[in-house]
């Protein structure tokens, strides 16, 4: 028996041992692993080459690999992966080409133009994800483009639909000339912005307790003159009804004592020889003469003055 034949087993051991520690080392525990992907706010095509990368670093094989795609999917991607049929989801690549087409269902240049304008910042996303993003749809929209050419449209696009009102204003105002200078810049600018209102926070709070009781104060004051003034009216308002109801009553005293004095007037006997004669029993009932009686009175018979019955 020769050399080589006795060394046989031995390299087929070592095969195996290789083969077992190599097992060994992809069951153990990752280097890397990628983000669960949801189906919403990236595309398919760059988690899927970020999952290849994952792969290859953490010595992944296809069982693996499986394995690890299904248990990193969730949400929308989830629920596309359980309807694919079980042989895509027994082989790697069939896998990785009908999750392309549940995500990307039009691969053409149609619709990644499509795709690169209707492409708006997501909720969360910094600068950086989403400039990567608009690069890399640019790239698929524009293929036979100029690299310039691409970067212009990237950068109108980040300067377009990145944010809104003063920002964007700054942010076009600092006139970047590339799309990596318009992200550096968003960033910074980003990141300023939530500095200065992450320390005027315990400013606005110290101002609303300090400030609270002046407004507080002010209101009382103001209610308070309200108050007053409805106070005042009411005292204006009852000496007012006061102050007519004591003309009213004093013009009606005055009227009741003018005709209590016509009639004493009226009522009153005349004072002087009339009375005289009536107390004395003698005399004229009718003129108050003492020299005839009523039935000689001239006034009775017509002849007052001259007159002739």
């Amino acid at each position: 028996m020769s050399d080589g034949e006795e060394n046989a087993p031995d390299r087929l051991d070592a095969v195996n041992d290789a083969g077992r520690v190599r097992e060994a080392i992809a069951t153990a525990r990752p280097v890397f692993m990628p983000e669960t992907f949801t189906g919403v706010g990236r595309e398919w095509s760059d988690w899927s080459e970020q999952f290849d990368l994952t792969a290859e670093v953490n010595n992944w094989n296809e069982p693996l690999k499986l394995k690890f795609m299904s248990l990193l999917l969730s949400g929308r991607a989830r629920d596309m992966y359980s309807g694919l049929p079980s042989d895509a989801k027994e082989n790697y690549a069939l896998l990785k080409a009908a999750m392309a087409r549940c995500f990307e269902p039009c691969d053409s240049d149609d619709w990644s133009r499509a795709s690169f304008t209707a492409r708006r910042r997501m909720h969360n996303e910094t600068a950086r994800e989403f400039g990567n993003a608009l690069r890399r749809l640019a790239t698929k929209a524009y293929p036979t483009a100029d690299n310039y050419i691409r970067d212009m449209l990237a950068r109108d696009q980040f300067f377009t639909h990145f944010s809104s009102g003063e920002f964007r204003i700054s942010l076009r105002s600092a006139k970047p000339k590339t799309l990596e200078e318009a992200i550096d810049l968003a960033s910074e600018m980003e990141l300023l912005r939530n500095l200065e209102q992450t320390h005027l926070m315990p400013d606005a709070k110290v101002r609303g307790v300090v400030e609270h009781k002046p407004k507080s104060d002010q209101q009382m004051e103001v209610l308070l003159g309200m108050v007053e003034e409805l106070r005042q009216e009411v005292k204006h308002l009852r000496t007012t009804v006061t102050n007519i109801q004591q003309s009213s009553k004093n013009a009606t005293s005055t009227m009741f004592s003018r005709e209590s004095g016509r009639a004493s007037r009226n009522n009153v006997e005349p004072q002087g020889p009339l009375t005289q004669a009536r107390g004395a029993g003698d005399g004229c009932w009718e003129c108050g003469c003492s020299r005839h009686i009523k039935r000689n009175c001239p006034y009775l018979q017509g002849n007052y003055r001259g007159q002739v019955s």
